[in-house]
């Protein structure tokens, strides 16, 4: 049987926040199972990293344009739970709030 995507949670073009994951879950949007799935503002659910680099715009950094992975996104999904001393002590990186918004380029739907 065939799952039937219902609900569209996010429309395109709309700006959606990164703010957490949760562990052996399952995606919102295909329905497999999950390691680590990606918390968004506003949805009580998480969605697959890849469900979601499929979904999400290029984003420009800089002068580059760059296609974020799912890896990428579930980095981003573990920092932003874990916070800015995680990122700087892992990464070396300086976040921001930026780093944890993207833009879809399709409506984000859940089953």
């Amino acid at each position: 049987m065939v799952k039937q995507l219902t609900n569209i949670v996010f429309q395109a073009c709309e700006e959606i926040t990164i703010v957490g994951y949760e562990r052996e879950c399952d995606c919102s949007h295909c329905g497999r199972p999950l390691k680590v799935g990606v918390k968004l503002a506003g949805f009580a659910g998480v969605f697959g990293s890849d469900c979601l680099a499929k979904s999400v715009q290029k984003q420009i950094v800089g002068p580059y344009v760059q296609k974020l992975a799912g890896s990428s996104i579930k980095e981003r999904a573990i920092i932003a739970q874990k916070g800015a001393d995680y990122a700087q002590r892992t990464y070396g990186w300086q976040i921001g709030g930026a780093n944890f918004k993207l833009v879809l380029k399709t409506p984000l739907q859940s089953i």
